[in-house]
């Protein structure tokens, strides 16, 4: 069985979901697109039958009817009827042809082949008086609801036809025959089969090639949401980090030696009192044990405020939004070098980039140092930040005791960790290196790619004489050693 953590299978619902939803998407379009097509092609057929219909329709008014609609036919005349019958039923013979009638303009059947019709009268509808005054031809599926249709109900569905012409006493008349609509029928389904194939074929084919690309945007996404998640949980956990480390520093640092400050202080003015009461003769308080007093107090009050100035720059380097790295971590450098640490500072220019790789580059290169600063004291301490090609580098180098990579990627003594180093890395699309070895010191390196076309960030004054005063050779000169040190590397670009 294979094992999947559970951010990997988050990932693989997140594009097993995109791919169902464009599985789904694509046979919806596949029944719409195929629907429509035999909308059409039902539609083009139509058409063209009721095209041809009117065709023939006009020649069989013009040809046939016209020269036999006679005034003896008015009169209803046996051989005016015949002589129009036998030409029409001639017409009518092997044809599509289901039945012939011919209108006079007052709405009289002048002739139908069905003799039962012949000299009724019906109101012409709007469409049909049109055609007969205009000239001219209409057609329409049958209206078999019609009075007049009645007993055309027989024939079930059928074309219908209507043609405007004139008698051979130029008196308009109307010609109306219907046609079978079988052989319509059949053209509708031979296209239907012909045409709405390839176009769900071609949609299919589409839908097919579409898969890759809906793949490749739906691990996009999740890769996108995976990144905001861990920058979410980053900065979750370094916040509640920083209050903790802040709070831990504070009350066993700053608080006591102020409370040992209140306690010489204390003692002091009791001396002080025991000084002004002295009577004469008797022996005042040694005056070095005053100044002893005063000097402890005075060293406590110095140690807290260099504490709480670290703890200040380090509150400054944490605002990414505005902070330049170089001023920010000059900050922190001026603080440990306050402390006694021996830290060398080599500040190249930098690119402009986003606040987010700004805020990589200091968050990273504070930690290392602060690290450095605790487990390896007394040793000497290098930061190279600068940039090379597309990126841009912090470099936090130290000859301390080193320590074994492969059991430190967490949480360590309540700090942010180099497994949340990690996370900040990829979350801005870099890498993080480290390299360390018991006894052959420790290097940690940031690297982030420099997007092209990036405003040049606004430059804070906090801190910029520790970046001005540092200047030297690039990154190199604070290499990476050459031994086979033991390599950990989180994060990819």
């Amino acid at each position: 069985m294979i094992f999947r953590s559970p951010r990997e299978r988050r990932r693989l619902s997140v594009v097993a979901r995109a791919l169902a939803q464009h599985a789904v998407v694509s046979v919806m379009a596949l029944v719409v697109v195929g629907a429509t097509a035999a909308i059409v092609c039902v539609r083009v057929v139509q058409s063209q039958a009721l095209r041809q219909a009117e065709s023939s329709g006009k020649t069989i008014a013009t040809n046939i009817v016209a020269p036999l609609v006679t005034p003896e036919l008015y009169d209803l005349d046996p051989n005016a009827q015949k002589a129009l019958d036998d030409k029409i039923r001639l017409r009518m013979d092997g044809s599509t042809i289901l039945r012939i009638k011919v209108w006079s303009e007052d709405g009289r059947i002048l002739y139908s082949d069905d003799t039962r019709l012949i000299g009724q009268s019906y109101p012409l509808d709007p469409d049909d008086r049109r055609v007969l005054e205009e000239g001219g031809a209409d057609s329409d599926i049958s209206d078999l609801s019609k009075s007049e249709n009645s007993l055309e109900k027989t024939f079930g569905e059928s074309l219908e036809v209507y043609v405007g012409t004139k008698d051979t006493e130029q008196r308009p008349i109307l010609v109306e025959t219907y046609f079978k609509v079988g052989q319509l029928h059949a053209d509708e389904a031979a296209l239907i089969r012909r045409i709405v194939p390839v176009v769900l074929a071609a949609l299919l084919v589409l839908g097919l090639l579409l898969v890759p690309l809906a793949y490749t945007l739906a691990s996009r996404v999740a890769r996108y949401e995976r990144e905001r998640q861990a920058m979410i949980r980053l900065a979750v956990e370094a916040s509640s980090a920083e209050r903790r480390r802040v709070a831990g520093e504070l009350h066993d640092g700053v608080i006591q030696d102020l409370a040992g400050v209140g306690y010489a202080l204390t003692a002091l003015d009791a001396q002080i009192a025991g000084l002004a009461n002295t009577e004469p003769g008797g022996s005042p308080p040694p005056i070095g044990a005053l100044r002893a007093t005063l000097r402890t107090a005075q060293r406590l009050v110095h140690d807290d405020v260099l504490a709480l100035r670290e703890l200040t720059g380090m509150q400054y380097a944490a605002d990414s939004g505005a902070a330049d790295p170089a001023a920010a971590l000059g900050v922190i450098v001026d603080g440990l070098r306050d402390e006694g640490a021996a830290v060398e500072m080599i500040v190249q220019d930098l690119p402009p980039m986003p606040a987010a790789h700004r805020a990589a580059l200091i968050r990273v290169g504070r930690e290392a140092l602060r690290n450095a600063a605790k487990h390896a004291p007394g040793a000497n301490i290098t930061l190279a930040l600068g940039a090379e090609a597309d990126t841009a580098y912090v470099t936090v180098t130290d000859d301390g005791p080193g320590f074994d990579p492969a059991s430190a990627l967490g949480p360590v003594d309540g700090h942010i960790g180099l497994a949340l180093l990690a996370d900040a890395a990829e979350g801005v699309g870099g890498r993080l290196d480290l390299r360390s070895r018991p006894g052959r010191g420790t290097t940690v390196k940031l690297t982030v790619p420099v997007p092209a076309h990036q405003p040049q960030p606004a430059q804070s004054g906090g801190g910029a004489t520790a970046a001005d005063r540092y200047t030297g050779p690039p990154a190199s000169s604070a290499a990476v050693p050459s031994t086979a040190d033991a390599t950990e590397t989180a994060g990819t670009g």
